[in-house]
């Protein structure tokens, strides 16, 4: 891997660590709590790092994200 890293390192890294650097203690893991803001694969990141771009669904705080909705106001706004 580029980063010298596994894929679980390199989550943790993303994650974990990177919440505890920002010193945010409501993230970065998933755990009573927290905040409840993870992502659903559609595949194992742990088996190919590359298959967190595969995204099934989205959480925030909990609750699904419409995606679709997002994109077409996302979209909506930049043209």
């Amino acid at each position: 891997m580029a980063s010298g890293m596994t894929p679980a390192q390199v989550i943790v890294a993303a994650t974990r660590n990177a919440a505890e650097f920002m010193k945010l203690t409501d993230a970065g893991t998933v755990a009573a709590g927290k905040s409840a803001d993870f992502l659903v694969l559609d595949a194992n990141p742990l088996d190919d790092i590359k298959n967190t771009r595969r995204i099934a669904d989205v959480y925030l705080r909990g609750t699904t994200v419409d995606r679709v909705a997002v994109r077409a106001r996302t979209i909506g706004k930049s043209e």
